[in-house]
């Protein structure tokens, strides 16, 4: 069966997609990748050798043809690029990444191969957005939604959410792949490292980490030897003076630490105690997941999608109601380790559920079940 998965750039850089085209290729689908991008194709991934991989509007060693590709990718969309693609490739089935590759696939366009639309984040959010577009763009969305055989979202909660922007013919929870991690490649929180991490890119609207500085500071006169560190893409220098301020107001800028990406993160995770995640909503959180597999005890708020749902209050970490409620909390794990151990015993125990295996057998089921559906 032949899977065309499209995403319209820097394809060659997400690491879940390549672990997602790879799972696909390994259990017998013929998967070819689909982008249309004259810069951001990306880099830093593997697809594995079998997996077919087109760049639509790809630079090339001729600077007159670099220059007509330039502009068109500037000035037109790339309806009739992908009507040839779909049409030399034929695949059984096509699996959209963004809104704009549903667009791209389905817009002016006659086929009748089954399409797949991911969501990979919280849909209210995600599809929020795009109905604040101009009336005719809201209405090509509405239309190409409409016209999707199935949609997949990340958490059971969310699917009722779709239906507020189209008709869906169906939707799907599928969670992400979550790698086990043995027993070797752990935390140890037998050892206290006094060690908070938040393993995110610094952001204030969705992220918050103002919120977990704050909590720190409050509690940093009891806990002056414990040190907070965040790690994950820094944009916005802004808000990371906003937050070396804000530690100063408590006299904790010396413990508080803006790390950024690391290749590693898995070593990030085994030199921690707890992993506090203050974030607002989230689609299906890799980063808290990967650190629950790791054995971290994690802290998050209830009325955090996909955070209150990976952590289960009182068994492999905390829901806060509120910010005090957070500080308390944060409070409650910095001074026993015995519940920190639980937690994270539990946590590993849980994640088993989203291992790789389980989670690409529920993928080829939909495949299968939406070509045969088509057929």
């Amino acid at each position: 069966m032949k899977v065309m998965i499209v995403k319209d750039r820097n394809v060659l850089n997400t690491k879940f997609l390549a672990q997602f085209v790879n799972s696909l290729h390994r259990i017998g689908f013929d998967v070819t990748v689909v982008c249309d991008t004259y810069k951001k194709q990306g880099s830093g991934v593997t697809l594995d050798e079998g997996v077919k991989f087109v760049n639509l509007n790809a630079k090339t060693k001729n600077p007159f043809l670099n220059v007509y590709r330039f502009l068109r990718g500037k000035l037109f969309r790339p309806v009739k690029r992908f009507k040839k693609v779909i049409a030399d490739e034929k695949p059984d089935v096509i699996i959209c990444y963004f809104m704009v590759d549903l667009v791209n696939v389905l817009y002016k366009q006659d086929h009748d191969i089954p399409v797949i639309m991911m969501m990979h984040g919280y849909p209210p959010v995600m599809l929020g957005h795009l109905m604040k577009k101009k009336p005719y763009m809201r209405k090509i969305y509405r239309d190409v939604m409409d016209r999707a055989a199935a949609f997949h979202v990340l958490m059971k909660s969310y699917e009722p959410t779709i239906a507020q922007f189209c008709t869906p013919k169906r939707v799907v929870t599928i969670p992400n792949e979550v790698v086990q991690i043995p027993e070797s490649g752990r935390a140890d929180l037998s050892v206290e490292k006094k060690r908070i991490i938040y393993v995110a890119r610094v952001e204030k609207e969705g992220k918050r980490h103002h919120l977990l500085v704050e909590a720190f500071g409050r509690l940093f006169k009891d806990f002056p030897d414990w040190r907070l560190e965040f790690w994950g893409m820094r944009k916005y220098p802004a808000y990371e003076r906003e937050l070396m301020e804000l530690a100063a107001k408590y006299g904790a800028e010396n413990n508080v630490f803006i790390k950024g990406y690391h290749p590693r993160i898995q070593e990030v995770y085994r030199d921690a105690d707890i992993h506090a995640f203050p974030s607002a909503h989230e689609g299906f959180s890799l980063a808290l997941a990967d650190g629950m597999a790791c054995g971290l005890p994690s802290l998050g708020f209830a009325d955090a999608p996909s955070v209150n749902e990976l952590i289960v209050d009182g068994h492999n970490g905390f829901l806060a109601s509120d910010l005090d409620d957070f500080t308390q909390k944060l409070r409650t794990l910095m001074s026993d380790g015995d519940l920190r151990m639980k937690f994270g015993k539990n946590a590993v125990a849980d994640m088993v559920d989203y291992a790789p295996e389980k989670v690409i057998e529920m993928w080829r089921k939909l495949i299968v079940e939406t070509v045969e559906g088509r057929r």
